[in-house]
C-alpha cells in the first residue's frame, strides 16, 4: 500500500507542469559534441545486398541474381568466428563470393553462392579459444 502511494506522488510530481522551466534564450552548442552518425567502426560494416528500398528476396535464384550484381570490393573472408545477418557478402576460400540469404539460429546461416548454397557456422569460438579462456 505504502508502495502505490509512493507510485502516485511521483505521477503527481511528474504530472505537475507549474514547475517546469524552459530557458529560451540558451544556445544549443554542439561544437564538441562528436558526430555520432559516423561513429561505426569501417571493420564492422560488412558489404550487403540489401538496402534501402530492396525487398528480401523469396528464392534461391533471386538471392543469386542479388550476388551476381554484388561487387566484391570490400567484402571480407568469411570466419566462423563473426556474426552475419542476411544480405550480408562473404568471401569463402572455396566456395567464392556468397551471400547470408537466412540466419537460421544465432550459430547457423544460409549462404548461397554462385552454383551451390550452404548451411554454415558463424558466432562461433574455435575450440582452443575456448579452452584457454
Amino acid at each position: 500500500m505504502a508502495e502505490d502511494l509512493e507510485k502516485e506522488q511521483m505521477m503527481d510530481d511528474f504530472d505537475d507542469e507549474d514547475n517546469l522551466e524552459f530557458d529560451d534564450s540558451a544556445d544549443l552548442d554542439f561544437d564538441d559534441e562528436e558526430d555520432l552518425l559516423g561513429e561505426e567502426d569501417d571493420e564492422e560494416l560488412i558489404p550487403s545486398v540489401l538496402y534501402k528500398g530492396i525487398a528480401k528476396p523469396k528464392t534461391e535464384d533471386d538471392w543469386r541474381q542479388l550476388l551476381m550484381e554484388a561487387s566484391r570490393e570490400g567484402v571480407p573472408e568469411y570466419r566462423i568466428t563473426d556474426t552475419y545477418k542476411d544480405g550480408d557478402l562473404i568471401l569463402h576460400p572455396q566456395f567464392g563470393l556468397g551471400v547470408v540469404s537466412k540466419v537460421v539460429s544465432p550459430r547457423k546461416m544460409e549462404v548461397v553462392f554462385d552454383m551451390s548454397k550452404k548451411l554454415m557456422a558463424m558466432n562461433l569460438t574455435p575450440p582452443r579459444e575456448a579452452a584457454a579462456s
